[in-house]
């Protein structure tokens, strides 16, 4: 039979439906940021065409930079997945920004106290992992019960808990954990055997990246897979569908909320775990609004956040490896990336005025 022959009566593929539609926002606001950013390099650089390809392609050039990708995209992961839990029930709540930070503090007094140390390097690693989880789904817990209660906005409760943590995890390590002679707000080393294994020879690529894509299938399981899934995407769409429906919103949000938090501190303690030698972050680790960004890129599927994570820090590590060989690439420059992206994106009218006249053109042409 000849491929002539085949007609693909079923396959109708229009630019114009929900899902194509979002691709290709995805993909205009991409290729729009790209075009500025060499438009910058232009302006900066000696040699901008270089210097753009080597940002495109440095990762590349070796095992050890590409693995350094994978190791930045792990708290990306968690903070996108964290957020889309959030926007998933409606919510807008940036608090994995100060969860992440407080519970590295604790997962920190854990991780240096051999009072807390069995010698197995499994049970050493995992009891800080998951009790930063837990306390970071009880902090989380606090924004979602103000807002089903009192109807407060959880983006200005989320901003004021961020400080608020963030203070007293400053204060908690330059008080009891901070160690003399060392420069900065730094803790004693993490005993050995709490830090995690690397799982790839020749790079800094450790087990954190294995927990990364657990958690990515079990949350993709969760909202897809199960009754409760289900409640979560529904409540999100329509809290009134939810409400008459007789699912407990109340009991969802505390449920995503918990879940998130736990996203979120279980994701800092993996990386300080995999990466740090000691605790040493004196400043808020940014992760409030770039979770946002992945959910959005992602278009809050789990999936989509981790190929998202994944882009944002093929970006970053490359900015961050270059920055010591080139004088015109930096960090900030992929920080633009990321604010035209999050613009683009977010933005209800992108491309919208093309869909609805292409619709129009379709409705006329079918009578």
């Amino acid at each position: 039979m000849s491929l002539k022959n085949i007609k693909f009566k079923n396959l109708k593929f229009k630019w114009t439906d929900d899902k194509p539609f979002a691709f290709l926002q995805l993909i205009s606001s991409i290729i729009i940021a790209l075009v500025i950013i060499f438009i910058v390099l232009l302006i900066v650089s000696d040699n901008p065409t270089k210097d753009f390809i080597d940002l495109l392609t440095y990762p590349l050039q070796g095992k050890f930079y590409f693995g350094y990708v994978l190791i930045k995209m792990i708290p990306l992961c968690f903070a996108g997945l964290a957020t889309l839990l959030y926007f998933k029930t409606g919510f807008f709540n940036l608090s994995t920004e100060g969860i992440f930070y407080i519970c590295g503090v604790f997962c920190t007094i854990i991780a240096v106290n051999t009072n807390f140390m069995t010698g197995n390097s499994f049970i050493d690693s995992a009891v800080p992992i998951l009790l930063s989880g837990v306390l970071g789904g009880i902090i989380a817990l606090g924004p979602g019960i103000l807002k089903v209660k009192y109807n407060t906005s959880e983006m200005v409760i989320s901003l004021m808990m961020n400080s608020i943590l963030f203070g007293i995890g400053f204060y908690i390590v330059k008080t009891f954990l901070a160690v003399e002679g060392v420069s900065g707000n730094a803790s004693a080393p993490f005993i050995d055997t709490s830090k995690l294994s690397i799982i790839l020879k020749g790079t800094q690529v450790h087990s954190g990246f294995i927990l990364m894509l657990i958690a990515v299938i079990l949350i993709y399981i969760l909202l897809y897979k199960t009754k409760i899934g289900y409640e979560i995407r529904m409540t999100g769409l329509n809290k009134n569908f939810a409400r008459y429906s007789g699912m407990s919103a109340f009991g969802l949000v505390l449920l995503v909320h918990f879940l998130a938090g736990f996203l979120g501190g279980a994701g800092s303690a993996i990386e300080l775990l995999g990466i740090y030698k000691r605790f040493s972050w004196s400043t808020l680790p940014g992760l409030g609004f770039a979770g946002a960004l992945m959910a959005m890129l992602g278009k809050n599927h789990p999936v989509g956040v981790l190929v998202a994570a994944f882009g944002i820090s093929y970006l970053r590590a490359s900015a961050q490896l270059l920055a010591n060989s080139s004088a015109v690439i930096d960090v900030k420059l992929i920080s633009l990336v990321e604010v035209i992206l999050t613009l683009l994106i977010s933005s209800q009218y992108f491309l919208r005025n093309w869909r609805n006249k292409k619709l129009i053109k379709e409705e006329i042409t079918n009578e």
